[in-house]
């Protein structure tokens, strides 16, 4: 399973597609660290390619929007 796969499912969805799409217009989005040995989420700016990960303490944060290529 890839990072945009977790992310989906761990929001509840089946496709990253999905997750991406209900999210495209908001200010804030779900991320995941793409930290090999993490897989911590949280709300980002859609934007965000580097965000710090709370978890493992690296800057690895991406957005849904970042992993699917909408951004």
């Amino acid at each position: 399973m890839n990072k945009a796969e977790t992310l989906a499912d761990q929001w509840g969805y089946d496709c990253p597609d999905a997750l991406a799409h209900d999210y495209i217009f908001d200010s804030l989005v779900p991320a995941i660290c793409c930290n090999p040995d993490c897989d911590y989420s949280t709300d980002m700016e859609p934007d965000q390619g580097a965000g710090h990960c709370e978890n493992c303490g690296t800057n690895t944060l991406q957005s849904i929007l970042i992993l699917r290529g909408l951004i």
